[in-house]
């Protein structure tokens, strides 16, 4: 595929972006799948913001800014890390996605440190310590 971009011509091998983006099409499909469940209980629109931040960053990559790439990426590990609840969406989902995330995200395209055991303990019970869950112990 070659690209025109001003003056000049640039080529850019098209199965080269097709594997590059596999994983935000696998980000985005969890996504989508969390939204239609969440249909029943009326809270399929809260996951809206989600998937506005995925595009953006799908467009961050296509353009070639992995730069971007990483900061929108990160923006969305935020945003399923801080307060999922409070956009309506449930914690079990947020944390699904988020350690999804941590698997299929290129290192390059994300703060990959905030999916080590040494700070999830192997699963993101970082949210056990805001989270009232009346079926943990201890």
């Amino acid at each position: 595929m070659a690209v025109l971009l001003g003056m000049g011509l640039f080529l850019m091998p098209a199965a080269s972006w097709a594997t590059e983006a596999v994983w935000i099409d696998e980000i985005t499909a969890l996504v989508k799948d969390h939204q239609e469940l969440a249909k029943s209980e009326g809270r399929d629109e809260a996951y809206n913001p989600y998937l506005g931040q995925l595009m953006l960053v799908r467009i961050t990559l296509e353009s070639g800014a992995p730069d971007a790439t990483r900061v929108a990426m990160n923006r969305l590990m935020d945003m399923l890390q801080h307060d999922p609840k409070g956009t309506g969406i449930a914690t079990w989902s947020a944390k699904t996605i988020f350690d999804f995330c941590g698997k299929v995200t290129p290192a390059k395209y994300h703060d990959a440190d905030r999916h080590s055991r040494a700070l999830t303990k192997g699963g993101f019970d970082y949210w056990g310590d805001n989270v009232y869950d009346p079926g943990a112990g201890g």
